[in-house]
């Protein structure tokens, strides 16, 4: 059995669970807001039972957000980190897909004014500096919580930038971290085409997304592409992953050493 084969789960970076709470957003007449308000007191708890490891509680409190208000994308992202945690990687994939797909078809949504947009990319704005906050407090603060801090960071300039009228480019609609984590779902299930995809998604979002262009290097050796397997971990090196030296060392034996 190759380094390879043995290694893999052990190189995959998968991103840590993002926890904490964003504040409760101002309620307005819009029926949409009034839903998710609702809504955020069972995704807070499910995000207090992540940080405990609860995950059965933390699955019914995502899955109860969800219920109140379907387009919750953030408790679909949730309930998929769930379901990685506890190995459950097809209904991961699901529950991922679709927070992904929520934020492609809100990328495309048409508000009845300019205020109500305005509303709608604030609330955003407001849940990401909420998990932002939350992972400030964090110690020790690991590279995986600096580095999801500075992808909530990324996300958030994103929506500032579109809330001051400019559009995110269709790269930039997915967020890094949901499309990473999509990643690593289906790469657990050996869906390495589609595993691809999604980890060059979180570059193409956020190219300083180190886990991924690592989890690149991976699917990128598993299928006997060494120069890009090779090209990879320089990526990820340059943002700041420290690759495993095993995967780095099969890489450049595979490759020849070129």
């Amino acid at each position: 059995m190759s380094i390879a084969t043995r290694r893999f789960p052990l190189w995959i970076v998968v991103i840590a669970l993002l926890a904490g709470a964003g504040p409760r957003a101002q309620q307005t007449p819009n029926r949409e807001s009034s839903a998710r308000e609702r809504a955020r007191e069972p995704y807070t708890a499910g995000l207090e039972q992540m940080r405990r490891e609860d995950f059965a509680a933390a699955r019914k409190s995502f899955e109860a957000a969800i219920a109140i208000e379907p387009t919750f994308e953030l408790a679909h992202f949730m309930l998929g980190r769930v379901h990685l945690a506890q190995k459950e990687f097809a209904p991961a994939a699901a529950a991922l897909t679709r927070a992904r797909d929520l934020y492609v078809a809100q990328a495309g949504r048409q508000f009845a004014n300019k205020q109500e947009a305005q509303r709608h990319r604030r609330e955003r704005i407001a849940e990401i500096e909420g998990l932002i906050n939350n992972l400030q407090g964090v110690t020790p603060q690991t590279f995986q919580i600096r580095e999801q801090i500075r992808q909530l960071e990324e996300r958030k300039r994103q929506v500032e930038d579109l809330d001051r009228a400019k559009d995110l480019t269709p790269e930039q609609v997915v967020p890094a971290f949901v499309s990473l984590s999509l990643g690593s779902a289906h790469f657990r299930q050996g869906k390495l085409a589609e595993a691809e995809q999604a980890y060059l998604a979180a570059v193409a979002a956020d190219p300083k997304t180190g886990e991924a262009h690592n989890n690149l290097a991976v699917v990128y050796l598993q299928t006997g592409r060494y120069a890009q397997a090779k090209a990879a971990v320089r990526a990820a090196e340059r943002a700041g992953v420290k690759v495993h030296p095993e995967l780095k060392a099969e890489i450049n034996a595979k490759a020849g050493g070129n």
